[in-house]
C-alpha cells in the first residue's frame, strides 16, 4: 500500500478529506502531498507495521515482564499489529511511578524531531475488548516525548481522562516554549469506541518558538490546529506508542484495576522538504 519513496496517505480518502476541510489526499507520485488544500513535498523516511516483533524498525520496549508487548494477528495495514498490555501492578516501569506502563519508543534520531524540522506522521490505534475504558483516570496511548530527562510534560499526547477532562473523552494535548511545562494546547476528539480503527495524521513543525505549528486529523477530520511552540527550548523529542495509565478503578488510590490492552499499527513518517 505504501510503496515508493513518497507514499500517499491513502487511508484518508480524498472525498472525505475535502468534505471535512482537512486530512490528506493521494499524491501523484512526484513527491507532492496534499494537506489541507496545500501541496508540500515530502519524502517517506520511516514505516513500520510490526510484522515480526515489538522491536521491529528500531523500537525499544518498556515493560514490567516479558510478553506485555507482543504481535497479534490483526492489523490496519496487513495481517499483524502491536499489542501493548498492562496488568495489575505493572508500576515503576521506566519512571512510571504508581502509573502502569507498557510502551515502545523510537530514538530521537529515528523520530527525526529536532528544532526547525517539518514532518508528517501517520499511525493507527484500536481499543480492543479488553481495553479498560477510563472515566477520569489519566490514560496515554501516544506521545512525542521531550528529549531531556526529568519531570514535566511530553510535547504532545493522545490521551483519555485526566485533569480538566474527567468525562473520559479522547483528546490531543501538547506543550512547548521556553520552559517545561510550557504553554498548553489541546483539542477534544470525542468519545472512544472499542474495536474501531482510529487513523491519525499529524503535520508538525518542531520549534520552541512562535513559528511552530501542529495540525492533527482523525479519520480524515481535522481536530487540532495549533500555531506556536511545539518543543521546549534546547530540546527535541522522540515518539512513543503507549499504554500508560493510572489504574482504572475507584476509589483511587487504594484500588486495583483490570488488565488492559491497546493495539497499535502503521507508524509512518514523512520529512517535508523546504518550500
Amino acid at each position: 500500500m505504501f510503496e515508493g519513496i513518497v507514499a500517499a496517505i491513502s487511508l484518508l480518502a480524498a472525498a472525505v478529506a475535502a468534505a471535512a476541510g482537512g486530512g490528506a489526499t493521494p499524491a501523484p507520485g512526484d513527491g507532492t502531498l496534499s494537506l489541507v488544500g496545500s501541496n508540500i513535498t515530502a519524502h517517506r523516511k520511516f514505516s513500520c507495521t510490526f510484522a515480526r516483533a515489538p522491536t521491529d524498525c528500531g523500537f525499544r520496549v518498556q515493560e514490567k515482564a516479558r510478553g506485555r508487548a507482543s504481535i497479534v494477528n490483526m492489523g490496519r495495514d496487513g495481517g499483524t499489529a502491536l499489542r501493548l498490555q498492562t496488568r495489575p501492578g505493572d508500576q515503576n516501569v521506566a519512571s512510571s511511578g504508581k502509573m502502569e506502563r507498557t510502551d515502545v519508543y523510537l530514538s530521537q534520531e529515528d523520530t527525526g524531531c529536532y528544532e526547525g524540522r517539518e514532518q508528517v506522521w501517520e499511525h493507527s490505534v484500536l481499543f480492543p475488548d479488553d481495553f479498560a475504558m477510563p472515566t477520569w483516570q489519566m490514560y496515554v496511548i501516544f506521545d512525542f516525548h521531550n528529549s531531556a530527562p526529568g519531570p514535566g510534560q511530553a510535547n504532545f499526547h493522545v490521551n483519555l481522562g485526566g485533569r480538566g477532562n474527567e468525562n473520559g473523552d479522547l483528546i490531543f494535548r501538547g506543550y512547548g516554549g521556553a520552559k517545561n511545562p510550557g504553554g498548553e494546547f489541546r483539542a477534544t476528539i470525542g468519545k472512544p469506541r472499542k474495536n474501531v480503527w482510529y487513523d491519525f495524521v499529524y503535520h508538525v513543525r518542531w520549534s520552541s518558538r512562535g513559528d511552530g505549528f501542529f495540525r492533527a486529523w482523525v479519520n480524515g477530520v481535522m481536530k487540532l490546529e495549533h500555531r506556536g511552540p511545539t518543543l521546549y527550548a534546547g530540546q527535541g523529542c522522540y515518539l512513543k506508542l503507549a499504554n500508560y495509565h493510572t489504574p482504572v478503578c475507584d476509589p483511587y488510590p487504594g484500588c486495583t484495576g483490570p488488565a488492559s490492552s491497546v493495539i497499535h499499527d502503521r507508524v509512518i513518517r514523512y520529512d517535508v522538504l523546504a518550500k
